[in-house]
């Protein structure tokens, strides 16, 4: 894959982001491809600002934390990603500002492969909402209060009870806010579903792995609060009582430029620190 034409975008509000982005396009313009920038790193560079929506890119080079590459990935479709970490955790990021110039030298000489991972579709009544790229959270719109819930799987009964929520996650959401809540590490070599409950009134029900095949179906019930569904930490939907949502395997996956090939365990330790000792 040759990139001929690259998007830069930067974690809002963050001076450090728009350096490193600012600093990357010029990099990438000397190596004689064309370079658009959304954000705020646009006016930095002195450049036009193209919406994200609208970037008609190769590759986009992202620059900031987990947050900021979902919120890019739910609005470019399936161009890859090139993650430089400036910001909290990076699990996401290929790499950080010290190893910029090498991995945007690797992809402007093409020296690269692209690693694609699978998205959820969301469908509540008749709303165009993005792909989830981490997790779809269907949670209270209230805090302290409690929702009540009914979850199928293909239209099948699966548990019915109240919980602060409940998210559905990819394999690679499983690290993210799926492990937080007490969720199991999937390797990425495993293309599933999972279904966790956010502190379940009913202590028995765990974490569950479904085939990516599933349908997964949600109700929030009346004898609760009203609730919300939140993708990827960036879209956020009031729910109605009794309209279903349905979660799926999205047509449309993410990719990510990946320079080298990592290993997902050493990643876990040194960003998550789960324990795994060698």
């Amino acid at each position: 894959m040759k990139v001929s034409r690259a998007g830069i975008v930067s974690k809002i509000g963050s001076p450090e982001a728009i350096r490193v982005a600012v600093e990357a396009g010029k990099y990438l313009s000397t190596r004689g491809i064309e370079v658009l920038y959304s954000g705020e790193a646009a006016s930095k560079a002195g450049s036009k600002q193209t919406p994200l929506g609208e970037m008609d890119a190769d590759a986009v080079v992202v620059v900031g934390g987990d947050g900021t590459i979902m919120r890019v990935a739910q609005s470019i479709g399936e161009t890859p990603i090139l993650g430089i970490k400036v910001g909290a955790l990076g699990f996401l990021c290929e790499t950080s500002p010290e190893g910029a110039q090498e991995a945007l030298e690797r992809m402007a000489a093409g020296k690269f492969f692209v690693e694609y991972k699978t998205k959820l579709k969301v469908k509540y009544r008749e709303l165009k909402l993005p792909p989830a790229l981490n997790e779809v959270l269907v949670t209270t719109n209230k805090p302290t209060k409690i929702l009540s819930l009914a979850v199928t799987r293909d239209e099948e009964p699966f548990h019915r009870g109240k919980a602060d929520g409940v998210i559905v996650s990819t394999t690679t959401g499983s690290t993210a806010y799926a492990l937080s809540a007490g969720g199991p590490v999937i390797d990425p070599r495993l293309d599933v579903i999972e279904v966790v409950f956010i502190c379940p009134l009913t202590a028995g029900i765990k974490p569950t792995i479904f085939p990516i095949s599933t349908k997964v179906g949600i109700k929030v019930l009346p004898l609760g609060s009203p609730g919300l569904i939140v993708i990827d930490g960036q879209t956020t939907v009031p729910v109605d009582y009794e309209v279903p949502i349905t979660v799926e395997r999205s047509e449309e996956r993410a990719a990510f430029v990946r320079v080298i090939s990592s290993d997902f365990y050493k990643r876990i330790r040194q960003k998550i620190k789960l324990g795994f000792e060698i």
